[in-house]
């Protein structure tokens, strides 16, 4: 898919590493839709993409309520769109408390967030990609998702993992869809939140991390799953200080 002048979603990109994919996406000629549940930093980032000479525009969506959903495909289908969807949107929620301790109505929150709103998101994309004559989903699940060892919040860990798997789940949808889903799988990324919390580590700690990710390398990944239209149901896993390089598709 060449990326110029197609209508690109992304979810939870008034900040963070869904800043970076909306303006790369926009620096490569795409119409991007700036979903966020923060509109004054979204209309940020969009005023920005603009003055930068691309095309952006900001809605205010809670990915967690159907009424956001809506205001999302209304903002892309008003652009001619979507052609691609990058569900970005995630974390481990506002509780400040993880499972056990969380609870059900705490962690289920964060299911909902990184689990129940990309599959939710995705299957409304579906159709209207279709009608265009095809579409790119991409997801951004985390190494959390692939690790098995203790971790500290064991709801976003599974809710990523089951992420994975279900763009395992979808490799087929470009025969019945024609839209191909894939996933990028990002170790600790090197946003200021993550370099500040590794900048107060013991030096002995620090020395242990592998190398965090920067955020243009999640961009840059997410660009070429969207460009190479043979991929789709694959995982492209960025590990500091490695390759990226993709899962075996069997």
């Amino acid at each position: 898919m060449d990326i110029r002048d197609r209508v690109a979603v992304v979810t939870g990109a008034a900040a963070g590493t869904g800043r970076v994919i909306a303006e790369h996406l926009a620096g490569l000629g795409a119409v991007v839709v700036v979903a966020d549940t923060d509109d004054r930093l979204a209309r940020e980032v969009s005023a920005g993409i603009r003055r930068r000479g691309g095309r952006g525009s900001a809605v205010r969506a809670d990915l967690l309520d159907a009424a956001g959903l809506d205001a999302i495909m209304e903002c892309a289908e008003q652009l001619s769109g979507p052609h691609i969807l990058v569900n970005n949107a995630g974390g481990w929620g506002a509780a400040g408390q993880a499972y056990p301790a969380a609870t059900p109505e705490q962690w289920r929150a964060v299911f909902e967030l990184n689990l129940h709103a990309p599959m939710a998101l995705t299957q409304r994309c579906l159709a209207p990609m279709a009608r265009l004559g095809g579409g790119a989903v991409v997801n951004i699940a985390s190494s959390a998702g692939r690790e098995n060892g203790p971790y500290a919040s064991p709801e976003y860990g599974a809710a990523k993992a089951a992420l994975i798997r279900f763009t395992t789940s979808l490799a087929d949808l470009p025969a019945s869809h024609r839209v191909r889903v894939n996933c990028v799988v990002p170790g600790w990324i090197g946003l200021e939140r993550a370099l500040a919390q590794v900048a107060a580590m013991a030096e002995a700690e620090r020395a242990r991390l592998p190398p965090l990710i920067p955020p243009a390398d999640v961009a840059a990944a997410v660009a070429d799953f969207i460009v190479d239209d043979s991929l789709s149901g694959r995982i492209a896993v960025l590990q500091g200080g490695r390759p990226r390089h993709l899962l075996d598709a069997s």
